[in-house]
């Protein structure tokens, strides 16, 4: 701008003698003034010439010095290496043309479709984004949420759809709750995303410690953020969606004891707002059990924790525990898994939908070595003389970790007889405690102790009773 201000005022300056004099005029013709003819000024055409020239090379200088033309030019030679295809070097020159200005919305959007062309969409998106926050254009950002959409459809193509791919499709619901396409692959991700990434194991949805898989508070903080969605602009099809999710959609999982009443919560806060169904009051139905039927155990898990097997006597034939047995006795309606030998655990239950109706079990000692101990309700039918027995076992935490030696504690409340005095046998009711440790090279000993806990208490060891068996 010097240059330019400069040349206006000496312009200015050598033309100020070229103005119309009237006195002038007047004196020529009162002096017989005569025309001369005068020659070509050479010097001033010079001075005039070199300043024209002087001006132009400066106005260029300073115009190829302005920041909009130097991102221009980057942007242009970027665009001309995207011609040639290539785009590392195309690269370079959109990020020079943002290292000089950062609110270059086309920079942004050359640069991110420079990576896309190398199959690098990470590096896209991260363009995208990055030109949204610093520019505000929402064109950008519609185009980093088209990259992470076909990023979602990309992985369920291939069966790697996973909780992370669902994150990705709720991010863009947060940023745009009006994207159908985004909610569109919610619901299909929902169909694929426990068969793809989570089927294998019941321990890899919640429990497996690996550090690349969901926990459950993980999973709670997703359902909440599909809410808060449906909360802020509500479909009817993102509430199906948020239905589907509130229960994995897989057909066998394992969920930690500790989170049962923080999922009880989550459904209750997440049905409040979206409703409920059939397969959720289900699976409902089987957490609230499970607590149900763990309190009844508490007290004597305490007493076992610190060796009471005795305990087991006045337990075995409690009202509680009579009432429970019988429930799978004669196969009265519950959402826990009816077998003969029901396993009672404090760590984890594990849920199984068949028909879109959920049971659940908890797990016994094989499935969890790790247990602090496993109770097992016998609910066989065995009768003394009419009188149905009632029994039930413990084993307890395996040894530093250790699988071997395991030990089992069985006892059972039965009408037998037993010696009374020296020699005579008399039926009545008595408490057997049989108790079986297995070695690693499954070997096992045993021992039984009859009327334990009687006035006539005798014990036989696992020789004895082969010895008595073959005899």
């Amino acid at each position: 701008m010097d240059c330019l201000f400069y040349y206006y005022e000496t312009f200015c300056t050598e033309d100020k003698d070229l103005g119309y004099n009237r006195n002038r005029v007047n004196n020529r013709k009162r002096k017989g003034y005569r025309k001369k003819k005068k020659g070509i000024d050479l010097k001033r055409i010079g001075i005039i010439a070199a300043s024209t020239v002087a001006i132009v090379i400066c106005g260029y200088v300073v115009y190829s010095h302005l920041p909009f033309v130097k991102v221009n030019k980057a942007i242009a030679a970027g665009d001309k290496f995207t011609e040639n295809a290539d785009y590392q070097s195309a690269i370079e020159s959109y990020q020079k043309a943002l290292d000089i200005d950062k609110e270059s919305v086309t920079a942004y959007s050359n640069l991110a479709g420079a990576y896309l062309s190398l199959d690098d969409l990470e590096s896209a998106k991260s363009v995208f984004y990055e030109g949204y926050q610093n520019t505000g254009n929402t064109a950008l950002l519609d185009n980093y949420h088209t990259v992470v959409l076909n990023q979602a459809v990309y992985a369920m193509n291939n069966q790697e759809t996973d909780l992370n791919t669902v994150l990705s499709i709720v991010k863009v619901l947060e940023e745009n709750g009006e994207n159908s396409h985004a909610v569109e692959l919610l619901n299909a991700a929902s169909d694929r995303c426990f068969a793809d990434s989570y089927s294998s194991d019941m321990n890899q949805l919640f429990r497996s410690g690996d550090g690349s898989l969901p926990t459950y508070e993980q999973y709670a903080e997703m359902i909440g953020r599909m809410v808060s969605v449906y909360q802020s602009n509500g479909s009817e099809e993102l509430k199906g969606a948020i239905q589907d999710y509130l229960v994995p959609n897989i057909d066998s999982f394992a969920l930690d004891v500790a989170n049962v009443d923080s999922y009880l919560s989550l459904i209750d806060s997440t049905t409040s707002v979206v409703g409920s169904n059939e397969e959720i009051d289900s699976f409902k139905a089987c957490l609230n059990n499970s607590k149900e039927v763990l309190s009844v155990f508490s007290d004597i898990f305490t007493q076992l924790d610190v060796g009471n097997v005795d305990e087991l006597r006045s337990f075995v034939v409690s009202d509680s525990y009579i009432a429970l047995r019988d429930v799978f006795l004669n196969n009265q309606d519950t959402p826990q898994e009816n077998t003969t030998y029901v396993p009672i655990s404090r760590e984890a239950i594990v849920l199984d939908r068949k028909d879109s109706t959920w049971s659940y079990r908890f797990m016994n000692f094989e499935e969890n070595p790790e247990t602090s101990g496993v109770i097992t309700l016998w609910a066989n039918f065995f009768e003394d003389n009419g009188v149905q027995r009632a029994a039930i076992s413990y084993e307890p935490a395996a040894i530093n970790g250790n699988m071997y030696p395991h030990t089992q504690y069985s006892v059972t409340y039965l009408l037998s007889y037993i010696t009374s005095g020296k020699s005579t046998k008399v039926a009545q009711m008595n408490y057997r405690l049989d108790t079986t440790i297995t070695h690693e090279d499954g070997s096992i000993d045993e021992t039984i102790v009859g009327d334990w806990g009687g006035s006539n208490e005798w014990v036989m060891d696992i020789d004895t009773i082969e010895s008595r068996i073959r005899a």
